[in-house]
């Protein structure tokens, strides 16, 4: 009897504790299986979100590549953590403005809300900055 009230208290501990597994469950690409997942509005919203950072950058180093932010999103649309990768115009590791730049963008990609889907999966969504002649050319 006493082994049957353990499962069960054990049962009822792991049911209860949902809501903190939720970014432990594997990521599935936005655009597979119907799933469709995309901030609200789109790349407009993107645009808006990263038009001051993208106006007031105009001496990036190094000249030339592509920033790139997996943000994980669970099925709730709560952001369970992001991924950088940071590359120059020949596709070698770089660090533009020595990290800092990164940082302001995942600051800016944190915030971003209204996380909506087709389907109820945890998520990988990407947003991609070229970066052109010391700028921030293009946010897509």
């Amino acid at each position: 009897m006493k082994k049957l009230y353990a499962v069960a208290a054990l049962y009822l501990l792991f049911s209860f504790s949902k809501d903190q597994s939720e970014c432990n469950e594997r990521s599935m690409p936005y655009w597979a299986n119907g799933i469709n997942s995309r901030v609200e509005g789109e790349n407009i919203t993107l645009r808006k979100a990263f038009r001051e950072v993208q106006n007031s950058k105009k001496n990036i180093r190094p000249a030339n590549g592509f920033i790139t932010l997996r943000l994980h999103i669970s099925k709730t649309g709560k952001l369970c953590n992001m991924e950088t990768f940071q590359i120059d115009e020949n596709y070698q590791d770089v660090q533009f403005n020595n990290g800092k730049l990164v940082n302001e963008l995942r600051e800016i990609a944190a915030a971003l809300k209204n996380w909506k889907r087709d389907k109820n999966f945890k998520t990988y969504n990407l947003i991609r900055l070229k970066i052109k002649d010391r700028k921030i050319e293009e946010v897509f």
